[in-house]
């Protein structure tokens, strides 16, 4: 039978797959079930980690955490997507019979620029297939040279005069003239092997088969850094990736090396157009309910990319394309998908929005280290108790489904490919602009032949950037200093490596003289080395991961159990949020009388009632000094195990402060506090130097006895010495500020030196103030005015029996009267 083929043919648009008596059966792969208990055990993981990172939301700076959310959320989307098809990898079985002969056409393209010697080696192995066939070079240059090849090796030679939507429409004229039952179009510099047919046409015994896509493989992976790592991009996905679409109907139509059922393509109308012409027939070919079919064998090998400028160009084309289907395409076809197909769609042109998501990491600590802001607060503790379970089975994972790559050559850790496709975050961000404002991007052959200068204009935004998170580590060093800063700062230095090594994949002659450096004396002794060293532990470490997964797995779980399990006593402990990050709630305290707390044990002795549990936050506390014999106050555990934060203030001689025994004890006694604790400790030193010295030391020596359930509060002593007398921000929570005569200088004269300084503008502010007396709303109003001030402690009442919940009532007058020492022309927070 002869398939015409009519573009705008409604009657041949109504093709539909027909009955058949063989069906395409898979068959399982080995170590599926393995696959299957470890992703198992890393979606536990994965739900671990989801589980702790929403009950605990420690948002630092809102704008920058939900930036941090967007990443974290992709990255663990698109793990979810790889783990989803690693278990149903399978593989095609074809059917005993031998398949019948058919009628095929053989196609590649040929367009103005590309190489001759290329394009006529394909032709050549074309015509090398054994399987009988009809050999078609789709001309769009009409070129004297091809024309002359075409002839002397007996290939059909197919141009046209109007060109109109580019490889697609190059294709569909060739289709006009071409009458086999089977079309396969190959890119002009893939060369297959003469057993291509063979290995394809079997599975069209089955009439509801559209398309058989095979391997995409390369051959010149060798040729540069650039070229590499494009090829390291592709080995997981015509490995795995692809063979796992088999077992959801969703297999991929690639532009090289797919093999198309004539009946199926006139169904459509032809190959569709534009920049991802593949993906887009292969949409509407699923949507006319067509199957397909991967068949994971190497049966031709092509050119990757292998200069920035060719891979940038394409990448630039694919996203562009991709981000058009999805917007434009998808939503039309969408009713007719499985829902299978829908979901693939929808995920698979993100994997472009990876630019959109490199931007928001790149970027992250630029803006976090300028605007002196944090976007997540937690313990490195914490998040290595939580995180690294996760990834470490995403790593096993990975270790693991090599297995199932396509040749032995395509193991390792791809850094190449991964540094690259981060530096592509700027080509892909650019697709997705041009996607959603519609700017045409015309539609260029990749460029096959590489380069042998350097490409530093290409690696400029790379470089940039790299800068400017150099820039952003010296200015977060300076304005605010401590953990959190560092955190980025080290996060920040990681990313310029990255773009730098991304930078670097492009600097062809540099590589080539550094290859050449050290392949002389005295490196080529060390590189040698160094080389035998990597290799002996891939060759020892990776196969036995592979062989001792599972109970490598079930190791990590397990530590991980009795890891939390150990941690559980310290949830007790655990401080809120709002001590930690400066929220924008407002906080309210009472100060407890010093003699009444030594004279009771309990909060429901000292005459406040169960309103204090809802309505106040700190309970402040003066209490004598501690000395080696002398234990806390039982009021403070009392305090916490209501739900209350005590906030102790005592004041330290010099002598004292300076004895670690002193601290060591205190410490102690603080660890087995049931919740958090707010510590004021008012030290005595001579000098501005020693007081910063011995407020740090104190600070570590907490730190080494292992205290996490201690905020601590710095109450400045003066203004003529404020700078010389903190701590830093690495040792400081809260800045104590005071309406209260006796307590240190008036906040309304702090204030302004403190907004002088951007170290104090990341620290919330703890306000002693007045008794209460007046409207609630006061209080509300003052964090509006004054938004540094996160909480506000009153000073005990003269009446310590009145009701706790009309005090807090009464807050206003006390405040109002003290607000002129507030009002100040430097309101700089």
């Amino acid at each position: 039978m002869i398939y015409a083929f009519q573009a705008k043919n409604s009657t041949i648009s109504t093709i539909k797959p027909g009955p058949t008596h063989y069906r395409v059966t898979y068959q399982p792969i080995a170590g599926l079930a393995t696959m299957r208990w470890l992703v198992a055990a890393g979606m536990a993981c994965m739900f671990f980690f989801l589980w702790w990172f929403f009950t605990t939301l420690r948002i630092g700076y809102a704008p920058l955490f939900w930036l941090l959310a967007i990443s974290l959320g992709f990255k663990l989307l698109r793990m979810l997507h790889e783990w989803v098809h690693y278990v149903q990898v399978r593989v095609p079985m074809p059917p005993a019979p031998a398949a019948a002969i058919r009628r095929v056409d053989v196609l590649t393209t040929a367009c103005p620029g590309e190489p001759h010697g290329m394009i006529i080696k394909t032709l050549e192995a074309m015509q090398a297939i054994r399987h009988p066939h009809t050999s078609y070079l789709c001309d769009e240059g009409n070129d004297p040279v091809l024309r002359a090849a075409c002839a002397r090796l007996g290939v059909v030679h197919v141009t046209r005069v109007l060109k109109k939507d580019a490889k697609a429409g190059n294709i569909n004229n060739a289709l006009r003239q071409a009458t086999g039952e089977i079309c396969v179009v190959l890119d002009p510099d893939h060369v297959p092997t003469p057993d291509f047919l063979d290995q394809v046409l079997p599975y069209f015994d089955d009439e509801r088969v559209g398309f058989v896509q095979v391997v995409q493989a390369y051959g010149n992976q060798q040729e540069s850094l650039v070229a590499r790592g494009a090829a390291e991009q592709t080995y997981h996905f015509y490995g795995p990736l692809m063979m796992g679409m088999n077992g959801y109907g969703t297999v991929q139509a690639i532009g090289a090396n797919c093999t198309f059922r004539r009946a199926a393509l006139d169904s459509i109308g032809g190959h569709a157009a534009g920049l991802t012409e593949d993906m887009h027939t292969a949409m509407r070919l699923h949507a006319a309910g067509w199957q397909s079919v991967y068949v994971p064998k190497v049966v031709s090998r092509g050119l990757v990319p292998a200069s920035l400028a060719a891979y940038y160009s394409q990448q630039l084309k694919w996203s562009r394309g991709a981000f058009d289907l999805l917007f434009r395409v998808y939503p039309r076809l969408f009713g007719k998908f499985t829902w299978a197909q829908r979901l693939h769609y929808l995920l698979l042109p993100l994997y472009f929005f990876s630019g959109i998501i490199a931007l928001i990491d790149l970027t992250l600590p630029v803006l976090s280290l300028g605007l002196s802001q944090f976007p997540w607060l937690v313990g490195l503790d914490e998040l290595a108790l939580h995180a690294l379970p996760m990834l470490g089975m995403s790593l096993l994972i990975r270790c693991y489904v090599q297995r199932w790559l396509r040749e032995p050559g395509e193991s390792g850790l791809h850094l190449a490919g991964g540094f690259l496709r981060i530096g592509t975050w700027w080509v892909y961000t650019l697709g997705f602009v041009y996607a959603v404002l519609g700017v045409r991007v015309p539609y260029l052959p990749t460029p096959k032949e590489g380069r042998r200068d350097n490409e530093w204009l290409l690696a400029l935004p790379n470089l940039l950037l790299a800068v400017l998170l150099l820039l952003a580590c010296k200015y977060g060093r300076v304005t605010a200093y401590g953990f959190y800063t560092n955190t980025m700062v080290v996060l920040a230095l990681v990313n310029v490596a990255i773009l730098v090594a991304a930078a670097a994949l492009g600097q062809h002659e540099a590589t080539r003289n550094f290859i050449r450096d050290m392949a002389a004396w005295p490196f080529r002794g060390v590189v040698l080395r160094l080389h035998r060293l990597q290799a002996m532990l891939a060759l020892a470490l990776v196969p036995r991961l592979r062989r001792f997964s599972q109970p490598v797995a079930v190791a990590s779980l397990v530590i991980v159990g009795i890891s939390y399990h150990v941690r559980a006593d310290w949830v007790a402990q655990d401080i809120p949020e709002w001590l930690l990050t400066n929220t924008q709630s407002m906080h309210v305290g009472q100060d407890i009388n010093s003699t009444e707390a030594s004279m009771v044990g309990t909060f429901a002795a000292m005459g406040l009632t169960k309103s204090v549990a809802v309505d106040c936050d700190i309970a402040a506390l003066r209490i004598e000094l501690p000395t080696a014999s002398s234990q806390l106050p039982a009021l403070v555990s009392d305090l916490a195990s209501q739900q209350k934060v005590p906030l102790l203030s005592w004041p330290v001689s010099a002598a004292t402060s300076r004895q670690p025994s002193y601290w060591h004890h205190v410490a102690r006694q603080l660890r087995e506090v049931p919740g958090p604790v707010m510590l004021r400790p008012l030290l005595s030193a001579p000098t501005a130097l020693s007081y910063r010295r011995t407020w740090r030391d104190m600070v570590e020596v907490f730190r080494r006895e292992g205290v996490r359930n201690v905020v601590w509060v710095w109450s400045p002593e003066a203004t003529d010495s404020l700078l010389q007398r903190f701590p830093g921000v690495a040792y400081t929570d809260w800045v104590a500020g005071s309406l209260l005569n006796g307590q240190g200088p008036p906040y309304g004269t702090l204030r302004p030196q403190m907004a002088q300084n951007l170290a104090f503008h990341q620290l919330p502010v703890l306000l002693m103030a007045p008794p209460q007396n007046g409207a609630s709303a006061d209080v509300a109003r003052l964090g509006w005015q004054y938004p540094e001030i996160k909480a506000v402690v009153f000073a005990a009442p003269t009446h310590t029996t009145t009701p706790t919940a009309s005090r807090v009532s009464q807050s206003g007058q006390s405040i109002a009267a003290s607000s002129p020492f507030l009002h100040t022309s430097q309101f700089l927070y």
